[in-house]
């Protein structure tokens, strides 16, 4: 049976599939943004913000951020110069303080130069460096990723410096295993911390919140720190145990943010994740002993994002007719806003919609010949 996950990743399975997410959502985002091209000299930059690399197994660096984002620009770049009449100009900016990994991470960026793509590399904090990539980036359209290995250093303040801009998606990722460990911690120094990365300000993080209490307060944050119009996080699955460790959030001023980030969940997080938790039970098993007959059925989708699916499935419907209650709205303000606090993706809304529509409860205005429903089309709750 052919192997899932990589050599690079064995026993790095989640970061296998946080790193999938990352490389399909960057390959969308650097084709669409590139696209501007077409019309005149465009400039696009990737900034990851605590580079590393770190635990690389792979001598490429293909199982790193820095090879995914370089890869995403080299493809954007490819494209476009072979479709546009214009220039497409791609930077990647690259952030570490530790040593050893910024010895690595400057030889691999020599080394490694790609046509069309100006890669630099700044040995320091991301809180040091924040505001001179602020000036750099300009106004530009630009990928922020934020990937501590903690919580210290990543303070929203400073991500706001990047993505208050237009043109900006940030994609954090939230290490909820280390900050549920801690949030509740009493010492001084780890208030002052969670105040900085949940950009509370004088505030202090409420005591005894649950996951989604957390992450609704992480994600409300950034949107308002950040001046962000769509919000939205998943969580990356454990192949072999229940907690969470990593949620991604993603935020932007564009409904396709959350609508891409939805797809990119769907199939890395549920379609993905399953067959990784499959060869990762499997290996376990082999190495323990266990003799594997190959009889049970292997689970099509993994069963933690399943469980976020189907009660988003729930809460969709509800959401539905809320977004509606405010008056009559565009399929794409209703799924744009269905979208942020719910593990659903368009289609799934449009599905839900459609059945309403059927029901009486929803309008929906449009051709009886056409069965598909438009972004364009209006909507607005049907008469009780």
């Amino acid at each position: 049976m052919p192997s899932v996950i990589p050599e690079a990743y064995e026993n790095r399975e989640q970061s296998f599939l946080k790193h999938r997410i990352l490389a399909t959502y960057l390959q969308a985002w650097g084709h669409k943004l590139g696209s501007r091209a077409r019309y005149a000299s465009t400039d696009l930059y990737y900034v990851d913000c605590f580079a590393g690399p770190w635990k690389a197994k792979d001598e490429d660096l293909k199982d790193t951020s820095v090879s995914i984002g370089l890869m995403a620009l080299r493809d954007a770049v490819a494209f476009w110069t072979a479709h546009a009449g214009q220039a497409l100009r791609a930077h990647a900016v690259f952030v570490e303080k530790h040593a050893r990994a910024f010895a690595q991470l400057e030889r691999f960026l020599r080394e490694n130069v790609i046509d069309g793509v100006e890669a630099t590399a700044k040995r320091g904090t991301f809180e040091e460096h924040a505001s001179a990539i602020a000036r750099q980036l300009g106004d530009a359209p630009a990928f922020i990723f934020v990937d501590p290995t903690g919580w210290k250093g990543a303070g929203m303040r400073h991500i706001a410096q990047l993505a208050s801009a237009r043109q900006r998606d940030v994609l954090v990722n939230v290490m909820f295993h280390h900050v549920n460990r801690f949030k509740d911690d009493p010492r001084k120094f780890i208030r002052d911390q969670m105040r900085e990365f949940f950009g509370l300000g004088e505030a202090d993080l409420p005591i005894e919140l649950d996951e989604e209490e957390l992450m609704s307060l992480y994600r409300e944050n950034l949107r308002r720190r950040c001046g962000l119009l769509y919000v939205a996080d998943l969580a990356v699955p454990h192949p072999t145990r229940s907690q969470t460790f990593f949620r991604l959030v993603v935020g932007g001023r564009h409904p396709e943010v959350v609508r891409l980030f939805r797809d990119v969940e769907a199939r890395v997080c549920g379609e993905l994740a399953g067959a990784v938790r499959e060869e990762a039970k499997r290996r376990k098993g082999q190495r323990g002993g266990q003799l594997d007959l190959g009889l049970a059925m292997p689970l099509l989708v993994d069963p933690s994002h399943q469980a976020r699916h189907q009660q988003g499935l729930e809460n969709a419907r509800r959401d539905v007719l809320v977004v509606l209650a405010k008056g009559p709205r565009r399929f794409a303000d209703v799924w744009g806003n269905v979208l942020q606090s719910n593990h659903v993706t368009r289609g799934d809304v449009a599905e839900i919609v459609v059945r309403l529509a059927v029901d009486g409860q929803v309008i929906w205005q449009h051709s009886e010949r056409r069965r598909a429903i438009k972004d364009s089309d209006l909507l607005r709750l049907g008469v009780a």
